[in-house]
């Protein structure tokens, strides 16, 4: 064999090595482990969230919807760092759990544009379609709402996990007081 030959395939299996590497760095650190599963009772996408929505007609149970981008580092390190949290997991276990990333095709998107969003990720909390609270995540500030007796009076806290449960818990008491609310009048409320 050639030392030209020789030298040829040298360097291609160290650029197969070295791509091997990067691989595996970016499933390791970036991917998995992150994200959340199917496993833990998570729907996906329109199709997931209209399943979602006849699911908690049937068992009262209020939608958590997830609003991401595919690409969104801030989504992905919440997920890490919030929605595979084992105390938020247990607390989400009480939801029927959508997430849907917009980026998937126009339809997606066009989907997500009833919602109004500033910001990814975008959580909302509701019993109807009709009726959907946000969290007002704002994770490039580290902040989060927490409403009060409405959605309009609370303040914004610094992102934790005590103040996501109450965000969420407070989103929650006002989707259901929202849907009770068209169930007896028959009206949209104010």
């Amino acid at each position: 064999m050639s030392f030209e030959l020789f030298k040829k395939v040298f360097f291609t299996l160290i650029l197969i090595a070295l791509g091997g590497a990067a691989l595996s760095y970016i499933f390791i650190y970036h991917v998995h482990g992150r994200g959340v599963s199917a496993k833990d009772g998570w729907l996906f996408d329109i199709s997931g969230y209209h399943q979602g929505i006849r699911e908690s007609k049937l068992t009262k149970k209020p939608v958590f919807l997830y609003l991401r981008r595919q690409a969104c580092q801030r989504c992905i390190a919440f997920e890490y760092d919030y929605l595979n949290n084992p105390q938020i997991k247990r607390m989400l276990e009480d939801y029927v759990k959508v997430q849907v990333n917009i980026d998937t095709d126009r339809t997606h998107e066009r989907f997500a544009d009833q919602f109004n969003l500033n910001t990814y990720p975008s959580l909302f909390v509701m019993f109807d379609p009709e009726h959907h609270v946000s969290s007002y995540l704002v994770l490039e500030m580290n902040q989060i709402w927490v409403a009060q007796d409405t959605l309009q009076k609370g303040n914004f806290m610094p992102l934790s996990e005590a103040s996501f449960s109450l965000s969420v818990t407070r989103a929650t008491i006002l989707a259901r007081k929202a849907a009770n609310t068209e169930e007896l009048s028959g009206e949209t409320p104010p």
